[in-house]
């Protein structure tokens, strides 16, 4: 007996510890409770039977369970059951009592108990959408109860050697008071439990009872005092689930129904699928149209992956960071918001290009291949002054937009590159220069100096003349031979004047960049130096300057008509 209960404490426990196991999806299980009745057999072990088993005196058993669940493994089952308990030495089948024949009847017989139901795999199953399976599943069970047994004891005819009278008597006193009938049961077996419905269930099971008492049989002092009565149970079950509360109907117990108050669907835990799309309505974005899971249910008509709710394009297919709008030239501007929408662009010019990276798109570009301002519709403007390039005829000079970008030095309205006389107000119809000048020259009207020494008009035109007289060889600033004759003249001059301040300035062919008019000084100071070595002029009266050329356009002539490379002018103050 004590081996059989240390066996059940610790089926206790393990059924305990077991309790804490958990699904591999978490599934809310409802009625907790069954009720059922239970119709069975039983075989009688005690002192008129010791043997083998016999089934002349098998009898049934009928009784009532209430079975509350712990756990998916571990429950308890109270019940009590009511039946007929007999035994007979002549239905022996080894004949070992035939000399004795007693037989005895308890009726009735009743057990009240209370069970402890491991279940190994768990009693019930379930999928993870709330439906239950129906499943075969065993179980071992173990407990303690209490039997009441009112044994009558008979005395066949002819037995050889019938048990001592005074023995037999004491047994029938011991069990004529209540409290002897009374006795402490151990059962323990295997059962197996179908779930044949949600709230039905169908089972058998089959264990042996210890009895605490020797008295099951009423004999004890008159058969085997030293061993205890018990007996064997088969029964079949039948049982029905309750135990909690379905507010809105639907099948799902309100402990189990997200949803109480709102018919649903097991598999959505009571919730209800108004547009049947698989997602149930809590948790639908758009519970009225059908739409996949991966969109909260909303749907999805171009197939983009973007709902269309928060599809720009519901109709076009389209990326997710455009909101779904396509983008055919794939420079991240929907086409809807593209102006240029075949030719990939930039974001901040509605997709379209700009090839020179001005801020404007080729399209309003007027010079696509070259960057400029907005205000001169993308066209560059090298000198900065406002007139573009392709409209400037001195690209590198800045100018006035009224003279085509060129300067206008003197401001008579005759542009430095047409003005025969760029530093002097003039006629326009004069080329910019006053009237009486011819091609660009001044007439002679003579100098006259602070002491009073009067250099004629004629003197001075050919000082003019001499200055176109002055040549160099080519690239150097060494004067041609030819010069000195006409330096010579100027020189002549110069001694008669002793306080005329004269300025020296060369202008060379070839453009206005430093080694030109660096050439230019030089041939202005090899002039310079000529007439300082010749003692024409004092150091203190004399400068010279040099400079690049002043139209591009044309070259420097000398008298004759010829190419001289670079002009050369003497001016008296």
């Amino acid at each position: 007996m004590k081996k059989v209960t240390f066996l059940i404490l610790a089926f206790f426990a393990f059924g305990s510890i077991t309790t804490k196991a958990q699904d591999s999806c978490t599934v809310c299980k409802p009625y907790p409770w069954e009720i059922g009745a239970t119709i069975g057999v039983n075989q009688y072990f005690g002192d008129m039977h010791c043997s083998k088993p016999y089934t002349s005196q098998n009898n049934p058993m009928f009784g009532l369970f209430v079975r509350r669940h712990i756990s998916d493994y571990f429950a308890l089952r109270p019940q009590v059951l009511v039946g007929r308990l007999a035994g007979r030495d002549l239905d022996n089948p080894d004949g070992l009592w035939d000399y004795r024949r007693l037989r005895f009847s308890s009726t009735p017989f009743v057990e009240a108990a209370v069970l402890g139901e491991f279940y190994p795999l768990k009693e019930r199953k379930f999928s993870c959408d709330g439906f239950m399976k129906k499943t075969l599943t065993p179980y071992i069970f173990g407990g303690i109860g209490a039997t009441y047994s009112n044994p009558t004891i008979y005395q066949e005819s002819g037995a050889q050697f019938p048990v001592i009278p005074r023995d037999l008597q004491a047994d029938r006193d011991h069990t004529a008071k209540f409290g002897n009938r009374i006795a402490a049961v151990i059962p323990v077996g295997l059962g197996l439990k179908y779930n044949i419905a949600k709230r039905f269930t169908l089972g058998a099971e089959a264990g042996y009872r210890f009895s605490s008492s020797d008295y099951l049989d009423g004999l004890s002092l008159a058969g085997n005092s030293d061993r205890k009565d018990g007996y064997f149970l088969a029964n079949v079950l039948g049982s029905y689930r309750f135990g909690d509360k379905d507010t809105d109907k639907d099948g799902v117990v309100d402990k189990c129904d997200v949803c109480v108050n709102e018919a649903g669907l097991p598999k959505f835990q009571g919730c209800p699928d108004t547009d049947v799309d698989g997602v149930p309505d809590k948790d639908d974005e758009c519970p009225t149209v059908a739409g996949p899971i991966g969109l909260k249910g909303c749907p999805d008509s171009d197939g983009d992956g973007i709902a269309d709710k928060d599809d720009a394009c519901p109709t076009l297919v389209g990326p997710a960071y455009l909101k779904g709008c396509p983008d055919k030239d794939f420079d991240g501007v929907a086409d809807k918001d593209d102006a240029c929408p075949d030719i990939a662009g930039v974001k901040e010019l509605k997709g379209c290009p700009d090839t020179d990276g001005d801020g404007i798109g080729d399209k309003d570009d007027a010079c696509p291949n070259s960057a400029g301002p907005a205000s001169l519709n993308g066209c560059p403007d090298t000198d900065g002054d406002g007139v573009a390039d392709t409209n400037d005829d001195c690209i590198n000079v800045k100018g006035l937009a009224s003279a085509n970008g060129c300067p206008d030095s003197d401001g008579d309205g005759v542009p430095d590159n047409k003005d025969l006389c760029p530093s002097v107000p003039g006629l326009m119809s004069n080329q910019g220069c006053p009237e009486g000048y011819v091609n660009g020259v001044a007439p002679m009207k003579g100098y006259k100096s602070a002491s009073g020494c009067i250099i004629t008009a004629n003197e001075l035109e050919q000082l003019s003349f001499a200055a176109q007289g002055i040549e160099f060889y080519p690239g150097t600033n060494k004067l041609k031979p030819s010069s000195y004759k006409s330096l010579q003249r100027v020189c002549d001059v110069l001694v008669r004047c002793k306080d005329a301040n004269l300025t020296i300035n060369t202008y060379n062919d070839g453009g206005t960049g430093s080694q030109n008019v660096r050439l230019a000084k030089l041939r202005a100071s090899a002039i310079y130096s000529y007439f300082m070595n010749k003692k024409c002029v004092s150091k203190a009266r004399m400068s010279f300057d040099g400079f690049g050329d002043e139209d591009p356009n044309t070259f420097y002539t000398n008298a004759t008509g010829a190419k001289s490379g670079s002009r050369t002018e003497f001016l008296l103050k």
